[in-house]
């Protein structure tokens, strides 16, 4: 597989003009035809490149060009784009009226968020995939444009006792408003159809939202999607980039939080849910992968 470079937000947000970023993870820009400061540091857009995280862009006038997955697309007024991480992006010229509002969300905000837990489906993620440009109507560019708008007020809201909480819950409003009109949508848009290894990692998906309590090893999952761990994860690294281990590791840390935040479950308790061995073994899964104690992780 072909190596492209990778893109952090963080690098991204130094040559915006206008920006309000969370942490270097969640982050809304305002993008006209003089986006850099300085051009002598430019990274070079121009050449086949990804990005770690969501990236939204609702252009707002003028005209640019863009390629995912080397599909050329050709933006305008009205025009709304998803950039996943899995996209190879190659930007190309703009107007010198352009204007936009981008959304960037980093993976290790969303991931935190667990939404492929909330919405694990392969299919739904692949209808927004292989459909990445949508041409929206004025009543619809308003909802959209609201909810940025919205997200860069709570950024904004920094001395806020529940910052976090509240942009994450901001976040989640405005993925409803967007799932609404790709509703309302879905007879224009083209329907994926699934590869055998796609099919494989819905599988494992959804068994891993299933049984990942019960279930920490590769072995099991590989034996219920009959094929060879090796080749489970050989499939998983492909389409996301994550071994089978990893996957099975994150899914049980988002676990292991949302039993931590409930403070009548002792973390023995928690150790027993996740079935652990024993509470050591936990604890040291737990700091291995978080860098702090589940208790400590508790006080915070």
């Amino acid at each position: 597989m072909t190596q492209f470079p990778i893109i952090q937000i963080a690098e991204i947000n130094k040559y915006i003009v206008t920006s309000d970023v969370y942490q270097n993870v969640f982050g809304v820009a305002e993008l006209d035809a003089c986006l850099l400061e300085n051009k002598e540091e430019k990274t070079d857009y121009t050449s086949p490149l990804r990005l770690n995280g969501l990236f939204i862009f609702l252009i707002l006038q003028g005209e640019a060009e863009i390629s995912l997955d080397y599909v050329p697309y050709q933006l305008s007024a009205n025009d709304f784009l998803i950039v996943m991480p899995s996209h190879v992006l190659q930007a190309g010229n703009n107007s010198s009226d352009f204007k936009a509002i981008i959304m960037m969300v980093d993976k290790v905000f969303a991931e935190e968020m667990n939404l492929q837990k909330r919405s694990p489906s392969m299919s739904n993620y692949l209808l927004v995939h292989n459909n990445p440009h949508m041409k929206l109507s004025p009543e619809e560019t308003t909802v959209v444009k609201n909810g940025l708008y919205l997200l860069q007020d709570k950024i904004r809201q920094r001395t806020h006792a529940f910052h976090k909480e509240l942009l994450q819950n901001a976040f989640v409003g405005f993925l409803l408003e967007m799932a609404n009109i790709l509703i309302g949508k879905q007879e224009m848009l083209v329907r994926p159809t699934l590869s055998r290894k796609e099919e494989i990692l819905n599988q494992f998906l959804q068994l891993l939202f299933t049984h990942v309590k019960e279930h920490h090893a590769v072995t099991f999952f590989a034996e219920n999607l009959f094929i060879t761990p090796q080749y489970l994860s050989l499939i998983l690294k492909e389409l996301t980039g994550k071994s089978a281990n990893k996957w099975i590791d994150e899914a049980l840390m988002a676990e292991a939080k949302i039993l931590l935040k409930m403070p009548n479950v002792t973390i023995q308790q928690v150790a027993d849910q996740l079935n652990f061995s024993d509470q050591s073994t936990f604890g040291k899964f737990f700091k291995k992968h978080m860098g702090v104690s589940p208790m400590e992780y508790r006080k915070s």
